[in-house]
């Protein structure tokens, strides 16, 4: 079971929203900028402990932004049908985690504008209060906070507009292109290869700006430019794959009649008599009259230290069975990784009826994977 590091933050319409730790690197490096360039600049002769607290504050809206941002994209995308896990805060801004498929251009394309059209949005409310408030005549660094947070808010406007897949967009050129040619891989392909463009530009204007000026905004693009680079390549290569997968069912790729184990033994046991005789990675547990209870992996045995493991029972650390997907073997492959997560370690039970049939787990769909990604490169879009 995989110990998840993201801080829950709440949830919105039954959208979660998490953060992961690197929402603070940006965030302080936001509130950095501001009390150490911005506002020195802009209202000479600020304290600095008052300049920090602006320039948190500050951050922290602009996280709050960028978090509306997202949330549009996942609301809208519920409205249409298609599953959210959540919202992920991080390095980059954020993430809204969407793992339903797109099942029409018309949908992609609807969910893509709405996150721009919230930031923009917000960008118009920001300016407002800028203006309002320096009519009003308030304080230079009351005006500051919103003036920075609308300027911020047209650069990642302006930024996600630019129509490279996977920015906002790159899917919106996408779904045209789609909409247009009937062919969503050739339309991947396309919006991919402007993604990757874009990424090259941010990298050479990123070091040249770096070895031109010393200008840490400098490292900053090629960062960006090389997280892009490496989204869009990701991309593409699993549409590649989805498009080769068409067709293949679960029970061609699964690994049949799984070894169960009984769920009151010990760890000890169970590294001694099924472990170390099986090449099996995970072991379904089940109890005294057989029905299957919950799902064991090495990951887990490896966590119990060795002198707990005559100790620790196999349901003390087996994932319980409603946290395992469950697929049944005529299900389409492309169905099954709609729900596959690291909560299950990518691992899913196949059941024909009540009767435990096989299992799905990582090495499995490594060779799909393999395997149709080779396909898909020997055959030609439909």
């Amino acid at each position: 079971m995989v110990v998840n590091r993201d801080v829950p933050l709440g949830s919105v319409a039954g959208v979660r929203i998490r953060a992961h730790w690197s929402v603070m690197f940006i965030a302080g490096l936001f509130a950095w900028g501001l009390a150490s360039t911005v506002i020195p600049v802009l209202v000479p002769g600020t304290q600095p402990a008052v300049s920090w607290a602006v320039g948190v504050l500050s951050a922290i809206l602009l996280i709050a932004s960028l978090t509306a941002h997202e949330l549009g994209h996942a609301l809208v995308a519920k409205r249409r049908g298609i599953e959210v896990e959540g919202i992920t805060l991080w390095l980059f801004g954020g993430m809204a985690q969407i793992s339903g498929d797109w099942e029409n251009p018309n949908s992609e394309i609807l969910v893509a504008v709405v996150g721009p059209a919230v930031t923009f949005v917000l960008a118009l409310v920001f300016t407002g209060l800028t203006y309002v408030l320096a009519t009003l005549g308030a304080p230079p660094l009351a005006v500051v906070v919103p003036e920075w947070l609308a300027t911020v808010n047209v650069v990642l406007l302006v930024f996600n507009l630019v129509p490279a897949f996977p920015l906002d967009g790159g899917r919106i050129l996408r779904g045209f292109i789609w909409r247009l040619t009937k062919n969503r891989l050739a339309a991947t392909r396309l919006a991919a290869r402007g993604g990757r463009l874009f990424s090259y530009l941010l990298v050479i204007g990123g070091f040249f700006q770096l070895f031109a000026t010393s200008s840490v905004q400098g490292l900053w693009l090629v960062l960006i430019g090389w997280f892009l680079g490496n989204a869009s390549r990701n991309e593409e290569r699993g549409e590649r794959t989805r498009h080769a997968l068409e067709g293949v069912h679960v029970g061609d790729v699964m690994s049949k009649d799984p070894v169960a184990v009984p769920s009151w033994i010990t760890v000890e046991l169970l590294i001694d008599q099924y472990v170390l005789g099986h090449d099996f990675t995970s072991f379904p547990t089940h109890n005294i009259d057989g029905t299957i209870e919950g799902l064991v992996t090495l990951q887990a045995i490896r966590r119990v230290a060795s002198h707990r493991r005559s100790e620790t029972r196999a349901r003390d650390i087996a994932l319980p069975l409603n946290l395992v997907p469950r697929a049944r073997p005529d299900e389409l492959v492309t169905d099954l990784l709609k729900r596959l997560g690291p909560r299950s370690n990518g691992r899913a039970l196949v059941f024909d009826g009540d009767r435990l049939i096989g299992i799905v787990s990582p090495s499995d769909l490594a060779r799909l994977f393999q395997a149709g990604d080779a396909a898909a490169r020997r055959r030609p879009a439909a």
